[in-house]
């Protein structure tokens, strides 16, 4: 994973069984060469599919094999994504993956049963996250100046201030009061699941749990950062109460801390409903697509 642009946390063993499930680990290799390594997830006890909170859950193709001329980079792409999908079918019922937004070239995927669909054709689903790049003099100007104006408002108007103790508890509390102006619901697994998954990250220092507090120190919002390989960081799970400001306050200030870390792209996990996505475009997020992977053998 280390060794991958597409490498990821989400894709360790560790993060896997926090998340309430489990997974098989599987090499492609060319002459005894390691060319790419994938995570194929056999049980989910918190959900259905691939694991809660997380992302780009799939292939992850080695350093060498990618950061190659375009051509032959293309060439690796097909070749192995085929060589994938053509052994692990004679393996499992059913795979899904979601794909790093490195990889753009899904040819290889659509490419299996072609002429047999009998067999199970590769459903294919574009999906959208939201990046900003981290850098000190851009984390602003790429946002909405109505939301540079609300940050200001969030000490102004509200008396908010940033902070990085948030405790699991209250990153949980929120996340539900959340769900539920959405009229969603949690269930119990997943809400395990959840927990589990903050305290893996938090007692790892693997990142933090970031709030923003009222003049009475009560948490108003928070979010799970998450450091990742290659100087990413991830935002897998947010929680604001009714306040007005603090979600602005809190996502920009997460991005000046992920900054000062180190990291170079701060992922805010998913773009994919209106108001999610509204919101973390208008805070200076970049659209990127990725793709969402899936094989049946019996659809």
């Amino acid at each position: 994973m280390e060794n991958s642009p597409q490498g990821t946390r989400y894709c360790c063993n560790e993060t896997i069984t926090a998340l309430g499930c489990e997974a098989d680990y599987w090499f492609v290799k060319r002459n005894g060469q390691p060319v790419a390594g994938l995570t194929i997830i056999t049980d989910n006890a918190a959900a259905s599919g691939l694991p809660i909170h997380s992302y780009y859950v799939g292939i992850m193709f080695h350093v060498e094999a990618w950061n190659c001329k375009a051509n032959r980079r293309t060439e690796n792409v097909l070749a192995i994504t085929e060589a994938v999908m053509l052994q692990l079918s004679q393996h499992y019922d059913e795979i899904q993956f979601c794909l790093h937004p490195d990889i753009s070239d899904v040819r290889g995927f659509d490419w299996f049963n072609y002429h047999t669909p009998e067999k199970g054709r590769v459903f294919i689903s574009p999906r959208y996250t939201a990046q900003v790049m981290l850098d000190d003099n851009c984390i602003r100007k790429s946002a909405r100046s109505s939301r540079r104006r609300e940050e200001g408002y969030a000490d102004t108007r509200e008396n908010l201030h940033f902070t990085t103790d948030g405790s699991v508890e209250e990153l949980i509390s929120l996340w539900q009061k959340s769900l539920s102006r959405q009229s969603s619901k949690s269930s119990e697994s997943e809400i395990i699941a959840s927990k589990n998954f903050a305290h893996y990250v938090l007692q790892n220092k693997l990142g933090i749990i970031a709030t923003t507090r009222d003049a009475n120190n009560t948490a108003q919002t928070a979010g799970l950062l998450m450091f990742d390989y290659n100087q990413r960081a991830h935002l897998p799970v947010v929680g604001t109460s009714d306040t007005k400001y603090g979600g602005t306050l809190l996502y920009f200030s997460i991005m000046d801390y992920a900054a000062a870390q180190g990291y170079k792209i701060l992922d805010f996990n998913g773009a994919n409903s209106p108001n999610r996505a509204y919101f973390k475009h208008s805070i200076g997020g970049d659209s990127q697509l990725y793709f969402y992977v899936a094989w049946n053998k019996f659809r």
